[in-house]
């Protein structure tokens, strides 16, 4: 089955999002080349999908579905999924620093509440904030929703 015109669009841009992590030019060329592609096909879907004639129609799904073949050979599948491999241990790496601010800063609340001074106390729920702010900032930019500047976290 041809994929749809948007998940092919959504392949070809997480494709053209690879290329300056591609480790050698030559896969940065690769990728660019089956983003570009994969967008032309996208395209041409859409502006094929009002053809009356069923033999034509069928003509073209049968090209792009060579053209799709071509471009997930197994070769561009190796190299995206190193590339995605990378990707999700960045991710990791960056949750991992996510939870161990959050752990610092309930460590941090738990101390305040054993000292009499409450400019002591004070010091240390700021600093307790100030880790929670920045673990919610940096979820916010995982998730593709950074918060404006200033704007309260949690």
């Amino acid at each position: 089955m041809l994929p749809s015109p948007a998940e092919l669009r959504d392949l070809s841009e997480r494709m053209r999002a690879a290329v300056p992590s591609a480790r050698t030019d030559e896969m940065k060329r690769l990728l660019a080349n089956h983003a570009s592609l994969l967008a032309r096909v996208a395209d041409d879907l859409e502006r094929n999908a009002a053809t009356v004639d069923p033999l034509l129609r069928r003509a073209n799904v049968e090209r792009y579905e060579r053209l799709l073949a071509t471009l997930t050979d197994e070769r561009t599948r190796r190299v995206i999924q190193e590339l995605l491999e990378e990707e999700n241990a960045a991710l990791d790496k960056e949750r991992r620093q996510i939870r161990a601010w959050r752990l610092r800063a309930e460590e941090l609340r738990a101390s305040a509440d054993q000292f009499e001074d409450g400019l002591a106390r004070t010091s240390l729920y700021r600093a307790a904030d100030n880790l929670d702010r920045m673990a919610d900032h940096s979820e916010a930019l995982l998730m593709g929703f950074p918060r404006a500047p200033g704007e309260k976290a949690g």
